[in-house]
């Protein structure tokens, strides 16, 4: 018995060999490429330019992941929309689709859970239950795009911790950018992580000038390991010297991500050191309101408590804004769709 392989997640390259092998001419391996990523087609019977004898080989080789819409969450306040996604394995991620001026960006999940125990995020409340393949990735953006319109950027914030699925990350980056395919550029997709130190410099290394975003929340070790367990292992001056790194091999300008927890890590010494952290550099601070949940006793955090922060910041000469609040109106933070579907 054949054993069937993902196809969505292959290169050209990849795909000629193989092609190759099967008795099929090489050119079959583009044209099929297109097929996938130009019209996101994941169905071989309607790959009408191709022979019904190869088709069907096709099919019998190769399948495509199947991920199913089991809800979606339309904003009453702007174009946002939310989804709960169910894979093959009956495991759920959540994907967003926003719109704005025009401009179509998504947020993906990377990960089924996650690892890294923030003690704010929703998303880690289980635990990890797997990574997603590449080949699931790449149809969550597919199934995103039948079902709205064409994206212009792709977050992957979602669900998970993206750096710790860093060959997953890797394939499909190089899958979605080619250029015989959906061709998108790599300025137009960001990457977060909570500062894995390692793969930071592994991903510089790679040579990709995509954008990256790191969930920094605190300005002191200290405080940083009382609510996110990864800080026991990666300090703030490995990852800002790293991230320092990934900005002289890119050119690509950091952006940390700073949830404002009213009391907690808005004060006169967080401003301070983060002051020392970045000033002078050319980096991004994203101010964002804590969404509460069950688990995390912080109420949400009040828009003047922002703004006084943002300014503060800014007199201090950092470049920090406020995050824009995109479909508020919708079970707000990552990962409560679904754990509360679980339930």
């Amino acid at each position: 018995m054949i054993m069937k392989q993902t196809i969505n997640d292959k290169t050209i390259k990849e795909l000629e060999e193989i092609f190759l092998n099967l008795g099929f001419q090489k050119f079959r391996a583009k044209q099929v490429f297109r097929q996938i990523h130009v019209n996101k087609i994941n169905d071989f019977f309607k790959m009408t330019d191709l022979s019904k004898d190869m088709r069907e080989k096709l099919d019998q080789i190769f399948y495509f992941p199947k991920i199913k819409i089991l809800k979606e969450f339309k904003s009453n306040l702007d174009k946002t929309k939310k989804y709960l996604f169910e894979l093959d394995d009956k495991n759920i991620i959540e994907a967003v689709f926003m719109e704005y001026n025009n401009r179509n960006t998504i947020c993906i999940s990377s990960q089924v859970g996650c690892k890294m125990g923030c003690k704010f995020c929703a998303s880690t409340k289980n635990g990890l239950e797997r990574s997603l393949l590449a080949s699931e990735i790449i149809e969550e953006i597919y199934l995103l795009e039948r079902e709205n319109s064409d994206i212009n950027n792709i977050v992957v914030m979602g669900i998970g911790e993206p750096l710790d699925n860093f060959s997953n990350i890797e394939k499909f980056i190089k899958i979605i950018t080619d250029d015989n395919g959906r061709n998108l550029s790599h300025r137009a997709i960001t990457i977060s992580t909570v500062g894995l130190v390692d793969k930071i410099y592994k991903l510089a290394d790679l040579g990709y000038d995509i954008n990256l975003a790191v969930s920094l929340h605190y300005a002191f070790d200290k405080k940083r390991m009382e609510y996110m367990p990864s800080a026991k292992k990666y300090k703030i001056k490995d990852i800002v010297k790293a991230c320092d790194y990934y900005f002289e091999k890119t050119k690509r300008r950091i952006s940390y991500e700073y949830v404002v927890i009213d009391g907690v890590n808005n004060l006169k010494e967080d401003i301070d050191k983060l002051e020392k952290l970045f000033k002078g550099k050319n980096i991004h601070i994203n101010l964002i309101p804590l969404n509460p949940i069950e688990e995390f006793k912080y109420s949400k955090t009040k828009s003047n408590v922002m703004d006084q922060f943002q300014k503060k910041l800014s007199t201090r000469g950092l470049n920090a804004t406020i995050r824009r609040s995109m479909g508020s109106d919708i079970d707000a933070s990552c990962g409560q769709l679904r754990n509360n579907y679980a339930r």
